[in-house]
């Protein structure tokens, strides 16, 4: 009803002769049918069902690809075809994500039952041998739905996909090995199950964490490179300088001048460590105090300012690239949008197409809030300009707001009922002559 008016409104005209500008990858779904039958279609109600069709397909690929520039996903794995495109929903399912994430979980705990363990919770190698792989084997097909998604050629150039095929692969042969052999040796790829675990859906920011802190390492290995060359310029002088002397044994070799100048690095051993050659000469110190200024007070202090510098420029930069593939992705949905009679401007009728694959769970009235929030000009259509803020828009709450209507009227039902209830005995009439009363 809300959408209607809203219409009724602006008198937004739906008419049948409207068309997509572009149509999708996705929409070979019914491509070959249109194509098939494009010369029988010569009544207008099929043209009208032909449109229809086309369109719908279109706002299924545009909410598509608003999930891909939401999750960051590279536009290289887009479903191009009509095979893939029940595999990418699939895939892009919460039983799908809630059963990889329970597989992956499986695959951790199988550590409290396989050797060694405690008695009490050690299984059988059978047992943990078949649970293993019934897991591989689950985590495999999800994999296998995963590259008909986005292409087996795609497996090379998407590394963690690579790198979770080959230690399933390995896993796979280990687990089968177990069984055959009923007895469980050394498993290095134990350590390995964590994998499953950071591909999961649920552990994104841990593997934006993780990714970061690879792209982090090269400044952090130069400065560390720098440190490392330092205390092992003055380990060499200070074993040329203090070797000699029989009761100073921090520096009887290169290796303990090495330690010693490392363990020096965190005042573990100072001064003790300077006390031997500062009771020959107090112009010793002066070496141990330059150490301790050069390395301790400054490159430490400079690696900090490094590490912190670093990880804030690649924040900055994952920041502003995902809010420029967020506005790729904007572009792509905007063009299957628009109707060729307006390639410029997107209805709300397209709008409200989108949101229904988008966002299902909004009501028609988020849907006309949303829309009215994103037109600036305040007018019944939409520009690129105004659907770039579509994510933020979708992330709004609406909520009527009325005087009449109490504080309490959003909180737990029991509690609604049990505040409703006092308010109404409150406001009667006889309540004063009741308390008045009790009070006397």
């Amino acid at each position: 009803m809300l959408v209607t008016e809203f219409l009724a409104e602006h008198e937004i005209s739906q008419t049948a002769e409207d068309f997509p500008n572009e149509i999708g990858s996705t929409s070979s779904l019914n491509r070959d049918i249109s194509a098939e039958n494009s010369v029988e279609l010569n009544g207008p109600g099929d043209t009208h069902f032909d449109a229809e069709q086309h369109w719908e397909m279109n706002y299924h690929e545009a909410a598509i690809f608003l999930e891909e520039g939401e999750n960051n996903e590279k536009f290289d794995s887009h479903p191009h075809n009509s095979e893939a495109l029940p595999a990418y929903l699939l895939v892009h399912n919460r039983w799908y994500y809630g059963l990889d994430m329970a597989t992956s979980l499986i695959l951790l705990a199988l550590a409290f039952v396989e050797e060694p363990a405690l008695p009490l919770f050690k299984l059988p190698v059978g047992v943990h041998g078949s649970i293993e792989l019934l897991a591989l084997s689950v985590i495999g097909v999800e994999l296998t739905l995963k590259l008909r998604w986005i292409g087996w050629k795609t497996i090379l150039k998407h590394k963690r996909t690579m790198i979770k095929c080959v230690t399933l692969g390995i896993m796979f042969v280990e687990a089968v090995t177990v069984l055959v052999r009923q007895s469980s040796h050394f498993r290095v790829t134990r350590a390995l199950r964590p994998i499953f675990l950071v591909d999961t859906c649920h552990c994104g920011g841990v593997r934006r964490f993780i990714r970061q802190i690879f792209q982090s390492l090269p400044p952090i290995l130069d400065m560390m490179g720098l440190l490392l060359f330092f205390v092992t310029i003055y380990a060499l002088l200070g074993y040329f300088l203090f070797s000699d002397d029989p009761r100073d044994q921090h520096f009887t070799t290169l290796h303990d001048s090495f330690v010693s100048m490392f363990v020096l690095l965190t005042t573990a051993n100072f001064p003790d460590v300077m006390m031997p050659s500062y009771s020959r000469s107090k112009w010793f110190s002066i070496f141990f105090v330059s150490y301790l200024c050069t390395v301790l007070y400054v490159l430490m202090n400079l690696m900090l300012a490094v590490v912190y510098e670093t990880f804030t420029r690649i924040e900055r930069d994952k920041f502003r690239k995902l809010l420029l593939h967020k506005r790729k992705a904007c572009q792509h949905a905007f063009r299957l949008l628009v109707s060729k009679q307006n390639p410029c401007r997107m209805r709300f009728k397209q709008f409200e197409g989108l949101m229904r694959y988008y966002a299902p769970k909004k009501s028609p009235r988020d849907v006309v809030l949303m829309f009215k929030e994103l037109s600036a000009t305040g007018t019944c259509s939409l520009s690129l300009e105004e659907f770039y803020s579509v994510y933020d828009a979708v992330t709004l709450k609406w909520e009527a707001q009325f005087s009449q209507i109490p504080w309490f009227h959003t909180t737990w039902a029991p509690l609604q009922t049990f505040c409703q209830f006092t308010h109404d005995f409150v406001t009667w009439k006889y309540f004063e002559y009741i308390v008045c009363k009790h009070l006397l």
